[in-house]
């Protein structure tokens, strides 16, 4: 995902949404670091010169498609500032709780509860967490005495 900031607008005319038959507004919009792509947006003015957003490019058989979103936006809150910290931080937290709680799960099922080594489950987490966000990397000749302290 990159960030930038907008550095041009250009209407592209409307269309009729297939899901709920609503106006949607399509945009050219350049980024001040060269990216250029087309948005779609519910609103006319969604999106302006000055703007800073975190943002996807995908090339398409149509040209560039760009998904945007504000740095502070979190899906789902009405609000583009509650709960703060940016949607990147909240994705960080979400893949902590998850690879802590596999770790733990599999910190119980190796051993008793009363004997898990929570220093052990932390190691475990960190690599599981490390492989989730780089899977394609992975070096699979790895044994169990990487996960050991």
């Amino acid at each position: 995902m990159g960030k930038s900031k907008i550095k041009s607008v250009q209407n592209n005319g409307t269309y009729q949404s297939k899901f709920d038959n609503s106006t949607m507004y399509t945009f050219e919009i350049q980024l001040e670091d060269g990216s250029v792509g087309e948005v779609s947006a519910k609103s006319e003015n969604r999106w302006k010169e000055g703007d800073e957003v975190e943002y996807i490019l995908t090339a398409s058989n149509y040209g560039n498609k760009m998904k945007l979103n504000r740095p502070d936006f979190t899906p789902g809150n009405s609000t583009s500032t509650s709960g703060g910290g940016s949607y990147s931080d909240r994705q960080d937290i979400i893949v902590n709780e998850w690879a802590i709680g596999r770790a733990l799960e599999w910190e119980m099922n190796q051993k008793s509860p009363t004997k898990v080594d929570i220093r052990q489950a932390i190691a475990l987490a960190k690599q599981l967490k490390k492989y989730a966000l780089d899977l394609d990397n992975v070096d699979l000749t790895l044994g169990n005495e990487e996960f050991e302290n």
